[in-house]
């Protein structure tokens, strides 16, 4: 194995990508959760190396990251949009 174990996300680590998943820039996570930009960048940066992602082009590691996550039960799985009903 190469390179330190794998870890798991902190609670922080694990907001950050679910608010970040969508791929949004990184000042909209940071509106959407109320932390400073800067600290949004820090989070993902350490998430992608505990996911193992870190190395990936930086186009596709945040997609990369979310599916590891995903797959290992750090972050919830994706639900399906809610249909909406019209009121009569």
């Amino acid at each position: 194995m190469r390179g330190p174990a794998r870890q798991p996300l902190t609670a922080r680590q694990a907001a950050v990508l679910l608010a970040a998943e969508d791929g949004a820039p990184l000042t909209v996570v940071a509106r959407r959760i109320g932390i400073p930009r800067e600290q949004v960048a820090s989070r993902l940066s350490e998430a992608y190396k505990r996911l193992g992602v870190a190395w990936m082009d930086r186009d596709e590691r945040r997609a990369a990251a979310v599916r590891v996550a995903r797959r290992r039960g750090l972050i919830p799985a994706q639900q399906p949009p809610v249909a909406t009903r019209e009121a009569s």
